[in-house]
């Protein structure tokens, strides 16, 4: 199961290797922050670079979260296991399993390519395809497509990179 570790944002990177020093190595398959590829124009040239799916969320894939919570609890660092009251609940099953097919077991996120024909997407490759009604809004400008996900019990708008090739 996977569970959401908050912290601050720009921080994740140095907050994982803590993590993972910290917890024994059997007491959790992964500890990973989520990238999506995303494109952006400089120099008058477009370039792929890489972004942060959710600032200040890591992702723990672990059966026990309970060494995660007392190792949580001994940093000085702001971290916080989400949960409900004194309980941590792992994603909900389909957030879950939207992640897993959306990295392929990585930690990266591709950039997927679409159209638009007569006011209707039509994503032709990439992790999107197949996707196009749990895409909320598009951005061209900035190539990029948001998805609806729930953590925390909260609704958010993940944007990942999407490329409308087409307009019709």
């Amino acid at each position: 199961m996977w569970y959401v570790i908050q912290t601050k944002t720009g921080q994740e990177e140095p907050m994982r290797q803590r993590v993972e020093k910290m917890l024994p190595d059997d007491s959790y398959e992964d500890c990973k922050i989520l990238y999506y590829v995303k494109k952006k124009k400089y120099l008058g040239q477009w370039h792929e670079e890489r972004e942060r799916l959710l600032p200040g969320y890591m992702f723990l894939v672990t059966d026990n979260p309970k060494p995660l919570s007392e190792a949580l609890h001994r940093m000085t660092e702001f971290t916080r296991l989400l949960g409900t009251g004194s309980s941590f609940c792992p994603i909900r099953p389909e957030e879950e399993e939207l992640l897993n097919r959306l990295t392929n077991g990585k930690d990266e996120i591709g950039m997927s390519y679409g159209v638009i024909e007569k006011g209707i997407l039509k994503v032709r490759s990439g992790v999107l395809t197949g996707m196009e009604s749990r895409i909320k809004k598009i951005d061209r400008h900035k190539r990029k497509g948001f998805l609806s996900m729930r953590l925390d019990d909260k609704e958010k708008l993940v944007g990942v990179g999407l490329e409308i090739t087409e307009k019709s």
